[in-house]
């Protein structure tokens, strides 16, 4: 290289690398300051794009030196392995002294673009805001509402700067837009309603079909019970229960106690039940009276001969009953015992499963929290309150019912 200029470079450099430069301090120093010189000749201006490229080309041209002094030290400990340490020394205060240099010419420009990048990302955020897709024909009304109502209310001024217009075009298309979304949500949130109120006049309906038939056919359940109850009356009237003759004790109590509570079930039919039952009941009565006036003669002749036979049988009797007494207190004692037994050994039992269902309930409550929260958790950014409440409308989030 000449002693001429490089144009890449900031300042001239011998083509031959001087040895002062890497090992004495004040060489490098005189270098420095020629490099600092031509730096401060220059007058930075980033108002325009010609400024913001002289600075970067002054950044660039420290750059190149940089490396060009760096590379002519490599040279150097190639030829003078002796000086390396110094020429390293040197070699590293020129690339930090450098590059501090370079960082603080280019600062200006640098700053300008992060502050340019950071004006028009704030203004494409504020684009975001002007997005019809935040509120879908799907959503709910009043979620489009809302959306539209803040839209609407977002004005266009100057602090839009060079995208004003652009904005005032995407805010009429979003109102636009939302607007017909609108209209389509509340028709089919009308649609749902004029459904939901069919479905209530149907379901009314169907209640008063059933209730109609449910009455008819308790109706004739009550006349086939009353014609059975008339039947049953007549039987007992002759003697029989289920076709089997039957003592007048037995009778009376079926007409008296039993049938009574019945017929007062049967409604419009209990009153004549109750006639015909009273009825019978007196001809059971008379039937029995007569009965009992044949028996009691022939019980007084029986109960003679057998007053002699009875006295013998109680002292028997009595003997047996002393020996059934002393075997029942000994089963007694031993059936005491043993339920003792059974209830120390089910109140044993029912701890465990009391214990072993808790488990099995807290698990059950565990795992329907999981699947409930797995559900939610799917719905990442979407899980507003109105989304969640369409998601339990749909049944999209398990053990949970909406009843509607």
């Amino acid at each position: 290289m000449s002693d001429t200029a490089s144009t890449d470079l900031i300042i001239a450099l011998p083509s031959v690398p001087s040895v002062a430069t890497f090992t004495d301090e004040r060489e490098f120093d005189k270098l420095y300051d020629a490099i600092l010189k031509k730096v401060d000749e220059h007058k930075p201006d980033v108002s325009t794009k010609k400024g913001r490229d002289e600075i970067k080309s002054l950044a660039f041209k420290i750059a190149r030196t940089k490396t060009t002094l760096d590379q002519q030290g490599k040279d150097l400990t190639e030829e003078w392995r002796e000086n390396t340490k110094k020429v390293n020394e040197t070699r590293n205060k020129i690339k930090a002294r450098l590059e501090e240099l370079q960082a603080s010419v280019r600062k200006p420009v640098d700053d300008w673009e992060d502050a340019e990048e950071a004006r028009l990302q704030s203004l494409k955020d504020r684009f975001a805001a002007l997005d019809a897709g935040r509120a879908d024909a799907n959503c709910p009304s009043d979620q489009i509402a809302a959306v539209l109502a803040e839209i609407e209310a977002t004005e266009i001024g100057d602090d839009w700067q060079e995208y004003r217009d652009e904005a005032a075009i995407a805010k009429d298309r979003a109102v636009s837009a939302l607007r017909q979304n609108l209209a389509a949500a509340e028709k089919r949130e009308a649609d749902a309603r004029e459904l939901e109120e069919l479905r209530a006049l149907k379901a009314a309906k169907d209640e008063e079909d059933r209730q109609r038939r449910e009455a008819e056919e308790a109706a004739e359940k009550l006349r086939e019970r009353a014609v059975k109850a008339r039947q049953y009356i007549e039987e007992v009237e002759k003697g029989f229960v289920g076709g089997q003759p039957q003592p007048y004790g037995i009778l009376i109590y079926e007409l008296e106690q039993k049938l009574p509570p019945l017929i007062d079930q049967l409604g419009e039919h209990a009153a004549d039940l109750h006639a015909l039952r009273k009825g019978a009941l007196a001809t059971i009565t008379l039937a029995m009276e007569r009965q009992a006036a044949d028996d009691a003669a022939k019980a007084e002749e029986k109960r003679k001969a057998d007053a002699a036979e009875a006295e013998a049988a109680a002292k028997a009797a009595a003997a047996l009953k002393q020996a059934e007494d002393e075997a029942r207190h000994k089963r007694e004692v031993e059936e005491a015992a043993q339920a003792e037994r059974d209830r120390i050994a089910n109140e044993r039992k029912a701890e465990d499963e009391a214990r072993a269902k808790r488990e099995a309930d807290a698990a059950h409550r565990d795992k329907i929290a999981k699947d409930i929260a797995d559900a939610l958790r799917t719905m990442s950014g979407r899980a507003t309150p109105e989304a969640i409440a369409e998601a339990l409308m749909n049944g999209d989030i398990p053990h949970c019912i909406v009843e509607i």
